[in-house]
């Protein structure tokens, strides 16, 4: 289990309620634990899961924006959390 802290932040001028965060509902189908947070200048927002289900939520994340023709920037901080994953 993989614990990360994302943020983003717009690349130009636009507003920080502009840009498109990661919906509860897409959280929730993904069994993700979360803490939504809009700040003035970013949107955070910590996600705890599965490292497969983490990875994919950062990348859809990333790539709504990116569809969204919103040029921003994304910041993580990654930690392990929880007991050791078996070997594969």
């Amino acid at each position: 289990m993989i614990k990360v802290q994302v943020s983003l932040y717009p690349a130009g001028q636009e507003e920080v309620t502009s840009l498109e965060g990661l919906s509860t509902q897409f959280l929730d189908e993904h069994a993700l634990d979360y803490d939504l947070q809009l700040g003035n200048t970013s949107l955070n927002t910590t996600i705890a899961g599965n490292a497969d289900e983490v990875w994919t939520a950062l990348r859809h994340l990333f790539q709504e924006n990116l569809a969204g023709g919103h040029d921003v920037v994304m910041v993580t901080t990654m930690t392990h959390w929880g007991a050791d994953p078996s070997p594969q």
